[in-house]
């Protein structure tokens, strides 16, 4: 009777705690690998719920069963309150998590009928997640049959395809080029960051394809990601914006990096593609396309390129030349990399053949891309590059901030997700912060790393670290009138 009430009341704690385990898979884009990794040394604890398992088969004392069920409930509750966390990020209660979570539900009752149903329950908790997606037959035909429906609208339409890639930069030349291609013809072009299967084919299955083009952004966290975008959604126009060591924690090497950004190009063969040229790995990409090549730069001479950048009054100035000539523009976009961006988005719009007019005044009149450098302008100036970042990104974003007078303040977790070179990518960040005035490390996940880069420099910076975000705010009074805030990436809810 006692072990029927644990067994029970086990059962209902987990019921309850099986959300915060989703939602860490949710935050995990639902992938296996990068949700158990996330629990990292926590395995012990199936461990230790597995040995009690097997005293409890072994010594089949009534007693000795009570005790060391209680230990077990006793101590999974500890361990799953220690998961439990404020979130920035709050859970999406889609229609496939409320699936996972009744699937969930479904397997912890079924435990809670078997005499060891409290243990059993405990072992299992860390899984489940996986395990219900696993048997989530009814979402695997579903995504299959939603992107079937892509496919059949866009064999329908006369759009043509403009695929982009690259470790950074997508969205932004995504949207600068949206901008230069409309003001000549219909276009459709994907929201904020959607560059996956289903993301994509839920944007295209809800919009009108009769247009003359459609910009797609192809992202990838694994080999062949790249290319099954290609086979489901095509391309007859491609731009890689840049190849650089991000998400490294699943390409392993750059190389890897390198070759799933090359799958576009590899599927373009013959047609044409923009290429940066200020990368040695897009420039190598280049010179083996077979196709029709566009180059773009800030620092070559190229089918597009810009020099002069320099940052004058919270404005980026600079030459930029196309079709023979050269023009003299201003934009409130900001640093090396976003006039980069607007060649490689200028390239194709020439190639397209929209007017040089149409595309100087695009430029003049861009708007900032949400939390990609985004000057914010209170009494103080605020830059917010909280996207995501990789070294090469921090590095532009801080030779921006470097550019501006005042005080200087950064606030940063580091660099997520850089796999084995974690560690010395957060360390060489380190080093890149020695002329700040105050640098706020956030969280305890590259703390260490930071630390050690910028200690390993001579520097003026004050530091602080600070668990999170709201934390970290107390000193931003430290700032007077135009002095600068430069938000480097953002803390995922997922990290520890």
């Amino acid at each position: 009777m006692i072990i029927s009430l644990i067994n029970f009341f086990i059962f209902l704690l987990n019921s309850i705690l099986i959300e915060k385990y989703l939602h860490i898979f949710q935050l995990k884009d639902y992938q296996s690998s990068r949700y158990f990794k996330f629990f990292k040394l926590k395995f012990w604890f199936v461990l230790f719920a597995v040995l009690m398992l097997v005293i409890n088969i072994i010594y089949d004392n009534n007693f000795l069963n009570i005790f060391l069920t209680s230990v077990v409930t006793l101590i999974s509750i500890i361990f799953h309150l220690t998961l439990i966390k404020q979130n920035k990020t709050p859970i999406n209660y889609t229609a496939k998590l409320k699936r996972l979570y009744v699937i969930s539900i479904l397997v912890l009752f079924v435990c809670s009928l078997f005499v060891y149903g409290a243990i059993i329950s405990t072992i299992i908790m860390l899984f489940l997640p996986v395990v219900a997606n696993f048997v989530n037959i009814y979402d695997k035909i579903k995504n299959r049959k939603f992107i079937k429906m892509a496919q059949e609208k866009l064999k329908n339409s006369p759009a043509k395809i403009i695929a982009i890639t690259g470790s950074n930069g997508k969205t932004s030349v995504k949207n600068i080029l949206f901008e230069m291609l409309k003001t000549k013809y219909k276009v459709l072009v994907t929201p904020k960051s959607y560059n996956t299967p289903l993301g994509i084919s839920k944007f295209l299955n809800e919009n009108n394809l009769m247009v003359d083009y459609i910009i797609l952004e192809y992202g990838a966290r694994k080999k062949d990601d790249v290319k099954t975008l290609c086979e489901i959604f095509g391309a007859d126009y491609g731009i890689v914006t840049t190849v650089s060591p991000q998400h490294l924690e699943s390409f392993k090497t750059i190389e890897n990096i390198y070759n799933t950004k090359k799958e576009l190009s590899d599927y373009l063969e013959f047609k044409t593609c923009v290429f940066n040229i200020d990368n040695l790995y897009t420039f190598r990409m280049l010179n083996d396309y077979t196709g029709n090549k566009l180059s773009a730069s800030i620092y070559n001479y190229a089918y597009v390129y810009a020099d002069d950048v320099k940052i004058v009054d919270y404005q980026t100035n600079f030459n930029l030349h196309l079709n023979s000539k050269s023009y003299n523009l201003s934009t409130k976009l900001l640093g090396e990399h976003n006039v980069l961006n607007i060649c490689l988005a200028s390239a194709l719009a020439v190639y397209l053949k929209v007017d040089d007019n149409n595309i100087l005044n695009t430029i003049k009149n861009l708007q900032f891309t949400p939390h990609r450098l985004e000057l914010i302008k209170t009494h103080i100036n605020i830059l917010d590059d909280s996207y995501n970042c990789s070294l090469s990104s921090a590095y532009q974003a801080l030779k921006v901030l470097s550019a501006l007078p005042n005080k200087k303040m950064v606030v940063t977790p580091g660099i997520i997700e850089g796999g084995k070179n974690e560690f010395y990518l957060n360390f060489k960040l380190g080093t890149m912060l020695k002329f700040c005035n105050y640098v706020i490390v956030v969280g305890e996940h590259n703390k260490n790393a930071i630390l050690a880069g910028l200690n390993s420099v001579e520097h003026k910076a004050v530091i602080y670290i600070e668990k999170t975000l709201d934390d970290a705010k107390v000193h931003f009074k430290l700032l007077k009138k135009n002095d600068n805030l430069l938000l480097l990436n953002d803390l995922p809810d997922d990290y520890n």
